[in-house]
Protein backbone atom coordinates (compact mmCIF):
# COMPACT_ATOMS: atom_id res chain seq x y z
CA UNK A 1 0.00 0.00 0.00
CA UNK A 2 1.44 3.92 -0.73
CA UNK A 3 -0.49 6.70 -0.22
CA UNK A 4 -1.57 8.54 -2.78
CA UNK A 5 -3.09 12.19 -3.67
CA UNK A 6 -6.77 11.64 -3.78
CA UNK A 7 -8.46 14.40 -6.40
CA UNK A 8 -10.20 15.97 -3.63
CA UNK A 9 -6.60 16.68 -1.71
CA UNK A 10 -7.56 13.51 0.79
CA UNK A 11 -4.67 11.17 1.18
CA UNK A 12 -5.33 7.49 0.20
CA UNK A 13 -4.38 4.28 0.89
CA UNK A 14 -3.93 2.50 -3.12
CA UNK A 15 -2.22 -0.80 -3.89
CA UNK A 16 0.87 0.39 -5.90
CA UNK A 17 0.03 -1.38 -8.45
CA UNK A 18 -3.46 0.29 -9.12
CA UNK A 19 -2.26 3.78 -8.66
CA UNK A 20 -0.89 4.38 -12.18
CA UNK A 21 -3.93 3.06 -13.33
CA UNK A 22 -5.89 5.45 -11.16
CA UNK A 23 -3.48 8.36 -12.08
CA UNK A 24 -4.41 7.62 -15.50
CA UNK A 25 -8.36 7.34 -14.95
CA UNK A 26 -8.35 10.43 -13.16
CA UNK A 27 -6.06 12.38 -15.68
CA UNK A 28 -8.64 11.33 -18.36
CA UNK A 29 -11.84 12.57 -16.40
CA UNK A 30 -9.66 15.57 -15.40
CA UNK A 31 -9.67 16.27 -19.41
CA UNK A 32 -13.67 15.95 -19.36
CA UNK A 33 -14.01 18.75 -16.96
CA UNK A 34 -13.92 21.29 -19.27
CA UNK A 35 -16.03 19.85 -22.21
CA UNK A 36 -19.40 20.86 -23.02
CA UNK A 37 -21.02 18.23 -23.61
CA UNK A 38 -22.51 18.69 -26.69
CA UNK A 39 -25.19 20.92 -25.76
CA UNK A 40 -26.35 19.59 -22.63
CA UNK A 41 -26.34 21.77 -19.22
CA UNK A 42 -23.70 19.98 -17.88
CA UNK A 43 -19.94 18.98 -18.53
CA UNK A 44 -18.42 16.02 -20.28
CA UNK A 45 -17.21 15.31 -16.39
CA UNK A 46 -20.07 16.14 -14.71
CA UNK A 47 -22.37 13.88 -16.44
CA UNK A 48 -19.69 10.92 -16.04
CA UNK A 49 -19.94 11.53 -12.67
CA UNK A 50 -24.02 11.97 -12.47
CA UNK A 51 -24.41 8.61 -14.56
CA UNK A 52 -22.09 6.61 -11.98
CA UNK A 53 -23.99 8.10 -9.10
CA UNK A 54 -27.32 7.11 -10.96
CA UNK A 55 -26.19 3.78 -11.00
CA UNK A 56 -24.88 3.38 -7.76
CA UNK A 57 -28.44 4.28 -6.55
CA UNK A 58 -30.40 1.17 -8.19
CA UNK A 59 -27.43 -1.28 -6.17
CA UNK A 60 -25.92 -2.08 -9.77
CA UNK A 61 -22.03 -3.54 -8.94
CA UNK A 62 -18.86 -1.79 -9.51
CA UNK A 63 -17.99 -2.71 -13.08
CA UNK A 64 -21.45 -1.28 -14.24
CA UNK A 65 -20.96 1.88 -12.13
CA UNK A 66 -17.51 2.30 -13.39
CA UNK A 67 -18.60 1.78 -16.84
CA UNK A 68 -21.19 4.37 -16.11
CA UNK A 69 -18.64 6.99 -15.36
CA UNK A 70 -16.52 6.07 -18.41
CA UNK A 71 -18.98 5.57 -20.52
CA UNK A 72 -17.78 8.75 -22.73
CA UNK A 73 -14.35 8.80 -22.10
CA UNK A 74 -14.15 8.14 -26.13
CA UNK A 75 -15.16 11.59 -26.25
CA UNK A 76 -11.82 12.66 -25.10
CA UNK A 77 -9.65 10.31 -26.84
CA UNK A 78 -10.50 11.30 -30.26
CA UNK A 79 -7.31 13.03 -31.10
CA UNK A 80 -5.67 9.17 -30.45
CA UNK A 81 -8.33 7.11 -32.28
CA UNK A 82 -9.39 9.65 -34.84
CA UNK A 83 -12.45 8.24 -37.07
CA UNK A 84 -13.59 5.90 -34.56
CA UNK A 85 -16.99 6.27 -32.35
CA UNK A 86 -16.79 7.33 -28.98
CA UNK A 87 -18.52 4.34 -27.96
CA UNK A 88 -15.71 2.30 -29.91
CA UNK A 89 -12.88 4.08 -28.90
CA UNK A 90 -14.02 4.04 -24.88
CA UNK A 91 -14.29 0.88 -25.29
CA UNK A 92 -10.92 -0.62 -26.42
CA UNK A 93 -9.66 2.18 -23.79
CA UNK A 94 -12.13 0.24 -21.24
CA UNK A 95 -10.30 -3.19 -22.51
CA UNK A 96 -6.74 -3.05 -21.59
CA UNK A 97 -7.45 -1.68 -18.30
CA UNK A 98 -10.74 -3.01 -16.89
CA UNK A 99 -11.96 -5.87 -18.99
CA UNK A 100 -14.72 -7.44 -21.01
CA UNK A 101 -17.68 -6.43 -19.10
CA UNK A 102 -16.93 -2.82 -18.86
CA UNK A 103 -15.66 -2.45 -21.99
CA UNK A 104 -18.94 -3.82 -23.49
CA UNK A 105 -20.91 -2.15 -21.13
CA UNK A 106 -18.79 1.19 -22.66
CA UNK A 107 -19.13 0.02 -26.20
CA UNK A 108 -22.91 -0.77 -25.67
CA UNK A 109 -23.97 2.27 -24.51
CA UNK A 110 -25.09 3.79 -27.94
CA UNK A 111 -26.84 0.72 -29.59
CA UNK A 112 -28.61 0.83 -25.96
CA UNK A 113 -30.32 3.95 -26.91
CA UNK A 114 -31.50 2.92 -30.09
CA UNK A 115 -32.59 -0.20 -28.62
CA UNK A 116 -34.57 1.60 -26.36
CA UNK A 117 -36.09 4.43 -28.22
CA UNK A 118 -37.34 0.72 -30.78
CA UNK A 119 -38.47 -0.88 -27.86
CA UNK A 120 -40.01 1.52 -24.84
CA UNK A 121 -43.17 3.90 -25.80
CA UNK A 122 -42.00 6.00 -23.08
CA UNK A 123 -38.75 6.21 -23.44
CA UNK A 124 -38.14 8.65 -26.58
CA UNK A 125 -39.80 11.49 -23.99
CA UNK A 126 -37.07 10.98 -22.05
CA UNK A 127 -34.41 11.98 -24.72
CA UNK A 128 -33.04 15.34 -24.41
CA UNK A 129 -32.86 17.77 -27.48
CA UNK A 130 -29.04 16.60 -27.49
CA UNK A 131 -30.27 13.42 -27.44
CA UNK A 132 -33.03 13.11 -30.54
CA UNK A 133 -30.16 15.00 -32.49
CA UNK A 134 -27.12 12.44 -32.17
CA UNK A 135 -30.14 9.68 -32.23
CA UNK A 136 -30.30 10.22 -35.99
CA UNK A 137 -26.68 10.52 -36.34
CA UNK A 138 -26.24 7.19 -34.48
CA UNK A 139 -28.70 5.49 -36.84
CA UNK A 140 -32.01 6.16 -35.78
CA UNK A 141 -33.97 3.66 -33.36
CA UNK A 142 -32.85 0.32 -33.70
CA UNK A 143 -34.37 -2.12 -36.15
CA UNK A 144 -36.06 -5.89 -35.19
CA UNK A 145 -32.66 -7.57 -35.96
CA UNK A 146 -30.47 -4.72 -34.43
CA UNK A 147 -33.20 -5.28 -31.55
CA UNK A 148 -32.61 -9.37 -31.88
CA UNK A 149 -28.47 -9.15 -31.35
CA UNK A 150 -28.83 -6.88 -28.95
CA UNK A 151 -30.67 -9.24 -26.91
CA UNK A 152 -28.39 -11.90 -27.22
CA UNK A 153 -25.44 -10.10 -26.36
CA UNK A 154 -23.77 -11.00 -23.08
CA UNK A 155 -25.17 -8.32 -20.31
CA UNK A 156 -28.02 -6.61 -22.38
CA UNK A 157 -29.54 -6.10 -19.19
CA UNK A 158 -26.81 -3.86 -17.62
CA UNK A 159 -26.23 -1.91 -20.91
CA UNK A 160 -30.19 -0.72 -20.72
CA UNK A 161 -28.83 0.32 -17.13
CA UNK A 162 -26.31 2.16 -18.32
CA UNK A 163 -28.29 4.27 -21.13
CA UNK A 164 -31.16 4.91 -18.50
CA UNK A 165 -28.68 6.27 -16.39
CA UNK A 166 -26.77 8.46 -18.79
CA UNK A 167 -30.29 9.97 -19.96
CA UNK A 168 -30.49 11.21 -16.66
CA UNK A 169 -27.59 12.42 -16.04
CA UNK A 170 -28.02 15.69 -17.10
CA UNK A 171 -28.69 17.66 -14.13
CA UNK A 172 -26.30 20.58 -13.67
CA UNK A 173 -27.06 20.26 -9.74
CA UNK A 174 -27.65 16.18 -9.51
CA UNK A 175 -26.41 13.53 -7.50
CA UNK A 176 -22.60 12.89 -8.25
CA UNK A 177 -19.89 10.43 -7.46
CA UNK A 178 -17.03 12.29 -6.19
CA UNK A 179 -13.47 11.57 -7.52
CA UNK A 180 -12.49 9.59 -4.27
CA UNK A 181 -15.37 6.97 -4.97
CA UNK A 182 -14.06 6.62 -8.31
CA UNK A 183 -10.68 5.88 -7.40
CA UNK A 184 -12.16 3.30 -5.16
CA UNK A 185 -14.06 2.01 -7.64
CA UNK A 186 -11.11 1.78 -9.73
CA UNK A 187 -9.12 0.01 -6.92
CA UNK A 188 -11.99 -2.62 -6.61
CA UNK A 189 -12.42 -3.56 -10.19
CA UNK A 190 -8.75 -3.67 -10.63
CA UNK A 191 -7.81 -5.44 -8.12
CA UNK A 192 -10.78 -7.87 -8.45
CA UNK A 193 -8.14 -9.23 -11.33
CA UNK A 194 -9.42 -7.50 -14.19
CA UNK A 195 -6.89 -7.47 -17.02
CA UNK A 196 -4.96 -4.13 -17.26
Amino acid sequence: MVAARGPVGQAHEVPERCSALQDEVLAVLASMEGLAYLGEPVSQLIHALEAGAALRTTGADDELVLAGVLHDVGRTLAARRPGQPHEVAGARWCAERFGERVAYLVGAHVAAKRVLVATDPGYSALLSPTSVATLEAQGGPADQDEVAAFSTGRWPDDALALRRADEAAKDPDGRRLSLAEVVELVERVAGAGTPR
